[in-house]
């Protein structure tokens, strides 16, 4: 199987577009919007692109499961997105500063993937731990450049 391009849909591309939503959140949070303001936006521009997709893309089953799940995800995700918008408008936080440690997650997701969700026996541990420190090491560097 090719690998290529699932990395570049599912990795790259979200990056990206990841990137360039710290910037105009940033923004948002220039322009004097608080962060429950920003949230109930951002939530509504989720919920359009939500349906657009359901209309473009190949059918789904819908089940009481993977809703509540999707909801669950959807208020984790508000969560940080709000304290994230929260630290940017009340303190003026450079964005440059958050981004590196909030980029971080990535290491809470392969803590809880690899002991509920049974992915430890595909991690190999010393890449693991040497990405770790490479990861915390980054993040460390750039939030105090």
């Amino acid at each position: 199987m090719n690998t290529f391009w699932p990395l570049v849909i599912g990795g790259i591309l979200p990056a990206i577009f990841w990137g360039i939503t710290a910037i105009f959140q940033k923004q948002s949070a220039v322009a004097a919007t608080g962060s429950a303001v920003y949230l109930i936006a951002f939530g509504a521009a989720c919920a359009i692109a939500g349906l657009i997709a359901a209309l473009i893309w190949r059918p789904a089953p819908w089940t009481v499961e993977g809703l509540g799940l999707a909801a669950i995800a959807g208020g984790c995700f508000a969560v940080g997105t709000g304290f994230i918008s929260f630290a940017l408008f009340a303190y003026g936080v450079p964005v440059a500063k958050l981004a590196p440690i909030w980029s971080c997650n990535v290491l809470v997701t392969l803590v809880i993937a690899a002991l509920f969700l049974g992915e430890a026996s595909e991690l190999n541990i010393v890449r693991l731990a040497a990405g770790t420190l490479l990861i915390l090491s980054g993040a460390l560097l750039v939030s105090s450049a």
